[in-house]
C-alpha cells in the first residue's frame, strides 16, 4: 500500500472534490478522502510518497493519437518537421543522408512539412526528392497525413503515370502538362502504399515501445490509435500477451484502407486491461491543415471544396454492418459536408436498430459513437449530435500548430466554427480532448489544455476565442472524456476508488496556472497500476 498525500490532489471525480490524500494497493486505488481518512484504511506499513506541495491527477487519455505512426518517426523515419527541417532543401538534405546509409532500392520514408511554414510556401515534388536520391524509392508525408509526395523512382514502382485516373476520394495531383508532380492526396496515397513494404513486427515493435516511452515522459497512461491494420492489430495482440505494453490502448481497425475498395473484415472483438480492441474506423473526408476536408464553401488559395471518400450509401452499408454486431464506430469527419453525411449515417443506424428484430437491438441502441475531430460542426449538427449522444474527439492543440494554416485556407465564414469546444461542451456533448500526434510536432497535453483555454494560433492570435473552455473543463476532457470515448469510464480517467492507479505527479497546478505559464508545469512522476513507469 502506498498513501500519496501532501500536495493538490486532482480527483476529476465530484464526489471527492478536496482529497487531501490516496490510497493505493495491489494498482488499484483503494481509498480518497482526508489524510485522516486514507489513513484509517491503510495498513501498518503502509508506503507514503509526500507530494511536496506537487499536484497529483488522473493520467492523461490522448484520445486521438497514432501510436505507431509517431513511434516509427521516433525510430526509423526522416523528422520532417520545421524544427527538424525548416524548408525545401534541408528536406532534401535529410533524405540525402539517409540514402547514404542503406542499399540502393530500400523505400525511405518520412514525415512531418508543412507548405505553409516552409519559406518557398509550397509542397514539395517528385523533382525536389529526386536530388535527394534517384536510387531509392522515397515516400514523404505531409504532417496531416493525407498527403504523400513521392519521388520519380516510387512512382514507377507504384505505377503512376499521367495516365493513372484519380482513385474514388483522391487526387493525383498534375502538372500543366498532365504529368504527376508527385504529391498524392487522400485514397490516391493507397496507390503508393500498396507498393510499399510494410514494416516489420518487430519494427512495429519497437514503434510502439519508443513511442509509449515517449507518452510516459507526458504523463499519458492511457491512448486511442485511431487507424490499425491487421498487421498492426496483430503486433499489438503479441504486445499484450507478452506484457510489453506500457500504455493502456483502445484500437481502432480501420474497415477501408487508402485508395482501394477492399473492405477490410471485421477482426475479433478483444477487451483486456492493456488492449481494448471493439470500435472501428472510417474516413469520410480530408484534413483541414490541407484544404481537403470536405465543405460547402471554395477553399482560399486551392478554390477546391475538399474530398468526400465515401459516397454516403456505401459508408452506411459498412457502418450497419459493424453497429449491428455490437461495434461502435469512430468516424474522421472535419467538415460541414462530411458531418452532414456522418451525422446523417449514424441517425440511420440507429433508426434500423429500432426495427431491426435480433438477439439484442436495444444493445445496438446503447452503442454510442464517436465523430473523431468534428472540426466545422454547425448548431445544427451539434443539436443532432446531442440527441444521439455522439462522443467528440477534437484537437484543440491544433490551433497552436496548424491555426496558420486555418487561416490561410478557410473561408472566413468558418473561422468562427473551427474547433468549437465551447459549442460542443454547451451542447451536451462528451469531450475527449487528443492531440492527433505525429500530425502535430508536440502532444504534450499541457498544451492541448493551453489551447483550449487561450486559443491561441502561432502566431500569437486567438482563433474564435468565445470557443474557449475553463481549464477545468480541458483536464477533464484530457482524462475522463477519453476515458468515456475508449468505454473505460468505469476504470480510469480519474482518482475514484477501484480505478486503477493510473496517475501523474506535475510540478504545478494546471488549474490554478496562468495558461501563458502552463508549458513550464513539468511531469516529474508517472504511475501506471500504481507502479512508477517515469521519473524526471
Amino acid at each position: 500500500m502506498t498513501i500519496f498525500h501532501n500536495g493538490t490532489i486532482h480527483t476529476m471525480d465530484a464526489a471527492y472534490p478536496r482529497a487531501e490524500a490516496v490510497l493505493i494497493d495491489d494498482g488499484r486505488i483503494r481509498a480518497v478522502g482526508t489524510l485522516a481518512e486514507v489513513e484509517a484504511a491503510a495498513k501498518p506499513g503502509t508506503r507514503r510518497v509526500d507530494l511536496a506541495g506537487r499536484t497529483l491527477l488522473p493520467g492523461f487519455n490522448d484520445a486521438h493519437v497514432h501510436i505507431w505512426k509517431l513511434g516509427l518517426l521516433l525510430t526509423r523515419q526522416v523528422n520532417a518537421q520545421k524544427a527538424a527541417a525548416p524548408d525545401i532543401p534541408s528536406i532534401v538534405q535529410a533524405f540525402r543522408a539517409k540514402a547514404a546509409s542503406v542499399p540502393p532500392g530500400t523505400w525511405l520514408t518520412g514525415r512531418g512539412y508543412n507548405e505553409a511554414d516552409l519559406p518557398e510556401r509550397r509542397h514539395p515534388t517528385r523533382h525536389d526528392l529526386d536530388a535527394a536520391s534517384a536510387d531509392h524509392p522515397i515516400a514523404l508525408t505531409r504532417t496531416c497525413g493525407h498527403m504523400i509526395v513521392a519521388n520519380s523512382r516510387a512512382l514507377e514502382l507504384a505505377g503512376i503515370t499521367a495516365n493513372t485516373p484519380n482513385p474514388p476520394g483522391g487526387v493525383i495531383v498534375r502538372d500543366e502538362h498532365g504529368e504527376p508532380t508527385g504529391l498524392l492526396q487522400e485514397t490516391a496515397m493507397g496507390l503508393l502504399n500498396r507498393a510499399m513494404p510494410d514494416p516489420s513486427e518487430p519494427d512495429l515493435e519497437d514503434a510502439i515501445t519508443a513511442a509509449n516511452r515517449h507518452q510516459l515522459a507526458l504523463g499519458v497512461t492511457s491512448a486511442t490509435d485511431p487507424l490499425l491494420t491487421p498487421l498492426h492489430l496483430k503486433v499489438y495482440r503479441q504486445m499484450e500477451a507478452a506484457g510489453k505494453l506500457r500504455v493502456r490502448v483502445n484500437g481502432l481497425p480501420i474497415r477501408r484502407p487508402d485508395g482501394g475498395t477492399e473492405t477490410l473484415p471485421l477482426p475479433e472483438k478483444f477487451v483486456s486491461d492493456w488492449l481494448r480492441i471493439d470500435t472501428v474506423k472510417f474516413f469520410a473526408d480530408g484534413g483541414l491543415s490541407g484544404a481537403t476536408a470536405a465543405i460547402s464553401q471554395p477553399y482560399q488559395v486551392t478554390g477546391e471544396r475538399g474530398v468526400l471518400r465515401f459516397e454516403t450509401e456505401e459508408l452506411l452499408e459498412l457502418a450497419w454492418e459493424a453497429h449491428a454486431a455490437g461495434w461502435r464506430i469512430g468516424t474522421h469527419a472535419i467538415g460541414d459536408v462530411a458531418l452532414d453525411q456522418v451525422i446523417g449515417v449514424y441517425e440511420e443506424l440507429y433508426r434500423r436498430s429500432a426495427l431491426t428484430p435480433g438477439p439484442s437491438p436495444s444493445e445496438r441502441e446503447k452503442l454510442l459513437h464517436r465523430i473523431e475531430h468534428l472540426g466545422l460542426p454547425s448548431a445544427e449538427h451539434l443539436r443532432r449530435c446531442a440527441a444521439m449522444t455522439v462522443i467528440a474527439v477534437p484537437q484543440t492543440v491544433f490551433l497552436a500548430a496548424l491555426g496558420g494554416n486555418f487561416r490561410r485556407y478557410l473561408p472566413p465564414d468558418f473561422l468562427p466554427r473551427c474547433y468549437p469546444v465551447r459549442a460542443l461542451l454547451d451542447a451536451g456533448l462528451t469531450v475527449a480532448l487528443s492531440s492527433d500526434a505525429p500530425v502535430v510536432p508536440d502532444d504534450n497535453p499541457l498544451l492541448g489544455m493551453k489551447a483550449a483555454v487561450d486559443r491561441l494560433d502561432p502566431s500569437g492570435e486567438p482563433l474564435a476565442p468565445e470557443q474557449a473552455i475553463t481549464a477545468y473543463e480541458a483536464l477533464y476532457a484530457y482524462t475522463m472524456g477519453g476515458a468515456t470515448a475508449s468505454g473505460d469510464a468505469d476504470n480510469r480517467g480519474s482518482l475514484t476508488p477501484g480505478k486503477w492507479a493510473d496517475m501523474v505527479i506535475l510540478s504545478g497546478d494546471p488549474l490554478t496556472t496562468p495558461p501563458e505559464q502552463l508549458l513550464n508545469i513539468r511531469v516529474e512522476q508517472t504511475y501506471v497500476s500504481g507502479k512508477r513507469v517515469y521519473e524526471r
